[in-house]
C-alpha cells in the first residue's frame, strides 16, 4: 500500500468513526439512527428520526485534523431531495456535524496536540437558495458563523 493510499484510508476511517459515534449518541438519546452509506451511495452519512417528537435529522459528518473541513453543495442538495420524501416528519433538518480531532496535521505523519472541537450546524430552508452551489467550510477556531447552531439531543464531546 502506498503512502497516499494509507493516508486516504486513514481519512476515510476517521469519517466513518465519527459517523458511527453519531449513530451511537443519537440512539442513546432515544432516537432511531443509522449510517446509510454517505457520498458513494448518494445518501447522507447518517439519518436519525424520533417518531415521538416528529423529528428527522439528515446528517453530513466530517472529521479531520486540519484547520478547515468542507461539505460540497451537491451533498446538501441530495439531502434536500431526501427530506422532501419524508413529509410524515414535521420537523426535518439538514445537520452538518464537524469534528476537529485533538491533533493537527503539520506535515504528513507529524501532528501537534490541540483541543477537540465539534460544531453542529443547521442548513435552514430559508438559506438553501443563497447557499446553492457553494462549498460550506468550517474552521477549527471560528466554526461556521454563517449557519445557525444545532443543539443535538445528546451530549457533545467538546
Amino acid at each position: 500500500m502506498t503512502d497516499k493510499s494509507k493516508i486516504a484510508r486513514l481519512r476515510k476511517d476517521r469519517g466513518q468513526g465519527f459517523e458511527r459515534e453519531l449513530v451511537k449518541r443519537y440512539r442513546e438519546a432515544g432516537w432511531w439512527a443509522y449510517r446509510v452509506g454517505g457520498n458513494s451511495a448518494y445518501l447522507p452519512d447518517v439519518i436519525a428520526t424520533n417518531d415521538e417528537t416528529g423529528e428527522m435529522d439528515v446528517i453530513e459528518a466530517k472529521a479531520g485534523t486540519k484547520d478547515f473541513l468542507y461539505i460540497e453543495w451537491s451533498q446538501i442538495e441530495r439531502d434536500i431531495e431526501l427530506l422532501n420524501g419524508f413529509k410524515r416528519y414535521p420537523n426535518r433538518r439538514i445537520v452538518l456535524a464537524f469534528k476537529f480531532l485533538a491533533k493537527k496535521l503539520k506535515k504528513p505523519g507529524v501532528y501537534e496536540k490541540r483541543e477537540l472541537k465539534e460544531y453542529f450546524k443547521l442548513v435552514p430552508k430559508e438559506q438553501w437558495d443563497k447557499l446553492r452551489g457553494q462549498i460550506i467550510s468550517c474552521h477549527y477556531i471560528r466554526g461556521c458563523p454563517e449557519l445557525p447552531d444545532y443543539h443535538p439531543p445528546f451530549k457533545r464531546n467538546d
